[in-house]
C-alpha cells in the first residue's frame, strides 16, 4: 500500500504541473470536478452505470482486462466483457468482479456472428467500449463498422477498434449516438490518412478538425494528450510522466474514459475526466515506482488514491 502522506505530496506536486503549464485550455480538477461527485445514500449497482465492454483476443487479453479493472476502478456499477467464447475461462479467472458474455469466435476472435448477442447487451448497458486487444480482420472491420453507427448507448472507440475503421471513418459521422476516439498518433494517422510526422507536428490543428468533421470526441494520446471537442473546442493535458510509455496504458484510459461515460457523464466531461485521473494515478504511482519501473496496473491501483484525493480537494 501507499504511504497517505506520501499521496498527499504526490497530489500537490501534479497540481503545480497544472499551474505551471503554460498553455491555454488545461484540464484542471475544477474542470472534471462533477465527474466525481458524491453518490445518494440509496445509490445501487444499476444506478452507478452499466459498461459494455467488447474486447480482447487470443494473445492479447491483458488489454480487456485492464481496461475492465479500470472501468470498475473509476466507479462504474456493472461491466460485462464480451469476449470470445474459447477465452472466456480465462476471463472468468482473471475478472472476479466483472461479469462475461461469451460470444460466437473463431480462432480466439470474436466474429461477426456474435452481433446480435453484443446489440441485446447493448440495450441493457448504458456505454459501450470497443477495440482494446480486438485484433484484426475482415470479420471485425465489418462487426466493428456497423455496431459503430448502430450502438444505442453512447461509445468509446481504442486500440483495434479504431484499427478496424480505417477505410470508413464515415461510419463515425454515421453514428446514432456520441462517439469518443481514443488513438495514439499511429492509430490517428492511419485513421484520418495522415502522415506520421505531420501527426506530431500539427496534432492539435488536426484533432481538432477530425473532431468538428466527424462529429466526435478526439482523445489524442501522446506525451501531451489533447481532447477535441465536436465543438472545436480543445483541451491539453499538463499530467503524467514517462513511465506510461508501456503496453496497457492505453487500456487504462480507454476503461477511465468508458466508465465515466457510463456513469451519465457527457462524452465530454467523460473524456476529460479519463484523461486527468488516468495521468493523475499515473503521477502517484511514479512517486513509489518510479518511472522506470511504472507499469499499466500501477496506475489502476493508485486511481482510488487520485480520485478520492480530488474530491477531498474539491469537497466533494
Amino acid at each position: 500500500m501507499y504511504d497517505y502522506g506520501n499521496i498527499k505530496i504526490s497530489y500537490k506536486m501534479a497540481m503545480k504541473k497544472i499551474k505551471s503549464f503554460a498553455g491555454t485550455n488545461v484540464i484542471t480538477k475544477e474542470l472534471i470536478a462533477k465527474s466525481v461527485a458524491k453518490k445518494p445514500a440509496d445509490v445501487h449497482k444499476g444506478s452507478c452505470g452499466k459498461l459494455l465492454v467488447c474486447a480482447g483476443s487470443e494473445g492479447m487479453t491483458g488489454a480487456a482486462t485492464l481496461s475492465v479493472l479500470s472501468a470498475m476502478r473509476c466507479g462504474c456499477g456493472l461491466v460485462t466483457l464480451a469476449c470470445a467464447k474459447e477465452l472466456n475461462t480465462i476471463f472468468e479467472i482473471k475478472l472476479t468482479e466483472a461479469m462475461t458474455l461469451p460470444v460466437l469466435s473463431e480462432y480466439g476472435k470474436i466474429s461477426y456472428s456474435a452481433k446480435n448477442a453484443i446489440a441485446d447487451k447493448l440495450n441493457q448497458s448504458t456505454a459501450f467500449l470497443l477495440g482494446p486487444g480486438l485484433a484484426q480482420s475482415p470479420d471485425l472491420r465489418r462487426l466493428v463498422g456497423e455496431l459503430t453507427e448502430e450502438s444505442t448507448v453512447p461509445l468509446v472507440i481504442d486500440a483495434d477498434g479504431l484499427n478496424a475503421l480505417v477505410g470508413n471513418k464515415e461510419a463515425l459521422k454515421n453514428a446514432a449516438m456520441p462517439v469518443i476516439i481514443t488513438p495514439h498518433i499511429g492509430e490517428f494517422a492511419r485513421l484520418g490518412g495522415y502522415e506520421i510526422e505531420d501527426v506530431i507536428k500539427n496534432g492539435d490543428r488536426l484533432a481538432k478538425s477530425f473532431a468538428t468533421d466527424h462529429g466526435c470526441t478526439v482523445v489524442l494520446k501522446s506525451h501531451r494528450t489533447l481532447v477535441a471537442l465536436p465543438n472545436g473546442e480543445l483541451y491539453v493535458n499538463a499530467l503524467g510522466n514517462a513511465g506510461m510509455a508501456k503496453g496497457g496504458s492505453g487500456d487504462v484510459l480507454a476503461g477511465a474514459i468508458a466508465s465515466f461515460l457510463a456513469q451519465g457523464c457527457t462524452p465530454e466531461l467523460a473524456a476529460l475526466a479519463g484523461v486527468f485521473f488516468h495521468s493523475l494515478a499515473a503521477d502517484i504511482a511514479v512517486q513509489k515506482t518510479g518511472e522506470y519501473s511504472l507499469i499499466p496496473g500501477d496506475i489502476i491501483n493508485c486511481m482510488m488514491y487520485a480520485i478520492k484525493e480530488t474530491q477531498d480537494e474539491m469537497k466533494i
